[in-house]
C-alpha cells in the first residue's frame, strides 16, 4: 500500500512540475529552420535546426542594405540612375522595383525599393555605384558578417540568388537582423507596408503585405521584416514584433515555395502569438527587496541592508525562483569611517547563470560610532595597552625609589 501511495506521489509530482515549468508548444510550426529571440539580449526563446547551414534567399538584401547605408555619406543625397551599370545583371526571375534610366532617386529611395518589395534592381544598383564594383561590395558584405560574428555565413551575391557560396544559419541571420534593426533607417524601412519614391514615379508594396493579401492571411503581430523565396531556400521570413516593451525577432526558412500556403508568414504570426500570450516582463527582483546584508563593526548599526532601488524584470513565461542568484562584490564589513554617500561595492543579479543587472551600491545612511562596541572589539588590545602603561609607571616608580634610597645613603 505504501509503495502505491509513493508511486502516485511521484507521478503527481512529475505532472505538477511539468505543468509549472511547461514551455510553449511549437509543434505546429511548419518551417524546418526556426529561431525566435528576445532582441534586447538575443536570448533564444525557441530554436529548431538553428545552426544548420541553409540558403536564405532575399534575406541576403538585409546585409546589402547594411553595407550600403554604412558607406553612404548622406542617405538623402540624390543620384541619377544610370541603368547601364546593371543592365543584364538582374536575373529575370527576380522581383524588381522598376527603377529606370535617368530617374532621380535618393539613397533612401533605393534602400526602400530594395527592402520593401525586395527589388533586385535596386540592390544591384546600390552595389554597383557605391564601390563601382559588385565584387568589392560582396567582399564588404563578408567583412561585415565576420565583424558581427556571423561565423557560419558566406555571401556570393547581393540579391540572394541560390548559390552554394551564399549560405548562413538561423543564428547568424539573427545577428545580422539585430545589427540592421539597431539602425533607425533600416528598421523604419523594414516596417513600411508601402513606399512611394520622392519623385512620385514608383509606388511599391511590401513583400509581407503582398503575401498576406495574396493568401488572405491576417497579420496582427508582425511589425515588419524581410521575406525571401527561392527553390533552395524555400519560403523565408526574418521579421520582428514587440510585446510589453520587448522587441522580438523570428526567423523561419525552408518550407516549399511551391506550396499553396505562405507558411513563412503563418509560422511567424503563430510564433509571435504563442510567445506574446505566454510571456511577459516578470520581476526577479522588486523595488525595496533586500538583496544582501553587510555587517558593521564599531557602529550602532549591526548591519546595513542593501535594498533594490528598482524592479529588475526578465521577459519569460515562468519564473524559476531557484535560478535567481544575487552576488555581492564589495566591502566585507563597514565601520564608522565609511561615509554616507560612499560607493561600497556592487550587486550582480543573475538568472539561470546569466548576468541580468549590475548595480552600484551607495551607502544611504550615516554609520554612528559606538564606543561600547569599539571597546568590546578592542578589549584585548586595551588590556595590553593598560598593562603596558601600568608596567611603565611601575618601572619608573621603582627606579625613582631606588634613586632616592641611594641619594639618602
Amino acid at each position: 500500500m505504501k509503495q502505491k501511495i509513493f508511486l502516485i506521489y511521484i507521478i503527481l509530482t512529475i505532472i505538477f512540475n511539468s505543468y509549472i515549468f511547461a514551455t510553449i508548444n511549437f509543434d505546429d510550426i511548419y518551417s524546418p529552420n526556426v529561431g525566435v529571440y528576445n532582441l534586447e539580449n538575443m536570448e533564444m526563446i525557441y530554436g529548431k535546426n538553428e545552426n544548420e547551414i541553409i540558403s536564405f534567399a532575399s534575406i541576403t538584401k538585409v546585409m546589402t542594405a547594411i553595407v550600403a547605408i554604412e558607406n553612404i555619406e548622406n542617405i538623402n543625397d540624390t543620384v541619377i540612375v544610370d541603368y547601364s551599370k546593371i543592365d543584364g545583371k538582374v536575373d529575370i526571375e527576380l522581383v524588381t522595383a522598376g527603377i529606370y534610366d535617368g530617374q532621380s532617386l535618393t539613397y533612401y529611395d533605393l534602400l526602400a525599393t530594395m527592402l520593401v518589395p525586395s527589388g533586385a534592381d535596386s540592390a544591384e544598383y546600390l552595389a554597383n555605384i557605391i564601390f563601382d564594383s559588385e565584387e568589392i561590395f560582396i567582399q564588404k558584405m563578408n567583412d561585415k558578417a565576420e565583424e558581427i560574428g556571423m561565423n557560419n555565413t558566406s555571401f556570393s551575391n547581393v540579391t540572394g540568388l541560390d548559390d552554394e557560396e551564399n549560405y548562413s544559419t538561423i543564428n547568424d541571420l539573427a545577428k545580422m537582423m539585430k545589427y540592421a534593426l539597431d539602425n533607425e533607417y533600416l528598421k523604419e524601412i523594414m516596417s513600411l507596408r508601402s513606399y512611394t519614391t520622392t519623385d512620385n514615379s514608383i509606388t511599391v508594396s511590401s513583400s509581407i503585405s503582398n503575401a498576406t493579401t495574396r493568401y488572405g492571411i491576417n497579420i496582427e503581430y508582425i511589425i515588419g521584416g524581410k521575406t525571401g523565396t527561392t527553390g533552395d531556400a524555400g519560403l523565408c521570413l526574418a521579421s520582428f514584433s514587440e510585446d510589453d516593451g520587448v522587441e522580438l525577432l523570428a526567423i523561419v526558412t525552408g518550407t516549399s515555395m511551391y506550396s499553396n500556403t505562405m507558411y513563412s508568414v503563418i509560422d511567424s504570426e503563430n510564433i509571435y502569438e504563442k510567445v506574446i500570450n505566454s510571456y511577459s516582463n516578470q520581476n526577479i527582483v522588486s523595488v525595496g527587496e533586500e538583496l544582501y546584508q553587510v555587517p558593521c563593526i564599531c557602529t550602532k548599526q549591526e548591519s546595513i541592508k542593501i535594498l533594490s532601488k528598482e524592479d529588475i524584470a526578465i521577459y519569460t513565461d515562468v519564473i524559476d525562483k531557484d535560478a535567481i542568484k544575487i552576488e555581492y562584490d564589495g566591502m566585507d564589513t563597514l565601520d564608522y569611517t565609511v561615509k554616507q554617500g560612499e560607493n561600497i561595492g556592487k550587486v550582480k543579479v543573475y538568472y539561470k547563470d546569466k548576468l541580468i543587472r549590475e548595480l552600484d551600491i551607495i551607502l544611504d545612511e550615516k554609520l554612528e560610532f559606538s564606543l561600547i562596541k569599539w571597546i568590546d572589539i578592542n578589549i584585548e588590545n586595551i588590556i595590553i595597552f593598560i598593562g603596558m602603561i601600568v608596567i611603565f609607571i611601575s618601572t619608573i616608580t621603582l627606579i625613582y625609589k631606588k634613586k632616592n634610597i641611594k641619594n639618602r645613603s
